[in-house]
């Protein structure tokens, strides 16, 4: 399996990771979107956190970075994708997310650091922190031969991955009661732009 035209010419103009994010930036937030591969996510031209970060790593194995992402869960809230990348062993991320403050790092970081870097800008609606832990990269090479990159069908495979990978950090049970909530201007920043119907909301 290869790349058709359309999605061709799109990758050819994705030359670095600060390119990835804005094409992700400017795709549409898919509210109903499960773990769709990055062919459906150009054809589709919409993503949510999970098919985004397919596709980010897609566009990055493009470059030559090995395609892997990291996990994060959280309580009270959805959990969050990110893809990853290397550079002279330190790493940067880039992610699809309703929140401004999910997205994209440089890549100056160790990765215990940047797995920490999203900790202050990850919170719910409410302004409640809600990152609990994260996961060692996941690597997606090994899904190669199932042809990730190009499925008509959700890549339930590669949930199923990130649920199995150990734990890169976890934070303290002891620690959650002491955490504040951000100031209303960094909940303000950090759904600038949002799209309402995706977001983490208690139910009634």
């Amino acid at each position: 399996m290869d790349w058709n035209a359309k999605e061709r010419r799109i990758l050819n103009g994705l030359r670095t990771p600060a390119h990835i994010q804005h094409y992700l930036d400017e795709l549409d937030y898919d509210d109903e979107g499960g773990a769709d591969s990055p062919r459906v996510v150009m054809r589709q031209e919409k993503a949510q956190c999970f098919s985004g970060v397919l596709f980010a790593c897609a566009a990055l194995r493009e470059l030559g970075h090995p395609p892997r992402l990291m996990y994060m869960d959280a309580a009270s809230d959805d959990g969050h994708c990110l893809a990853l990348y290397e550079n002279g062993g330190l790493w940067g991320a880039i992610g699809k997310s309703n929140f401004t403050t999910l997205r994209s790092r440089e890549a100056v970081y160790p990765y215990l650091a940047l797995g920490l870097s999203y900790f202050e800008g990850f919170f719910n609606v409410y302004g409640k922190r809600t990152m609990r832990n994260f996961t060692v990269p996941v690597e997606l090479e090994r899904f190669e031969s199932r042809g990730w990159r190009f499925s008509e069908k959700e890549l339930l495979y590669i949930d199923r991955a990130i649920d199995l990978a150990p734990k890169a950090w976890v934070l303290p049970r002891r620690s959650i009661s002491s955490i504040s909530k951000v100031s209303e201007q960094l909940r303000t920043a950090g759904l600038l732009g949002s799209k309402a119907s995706g977001l983490w909301r208690r139910n009634g």
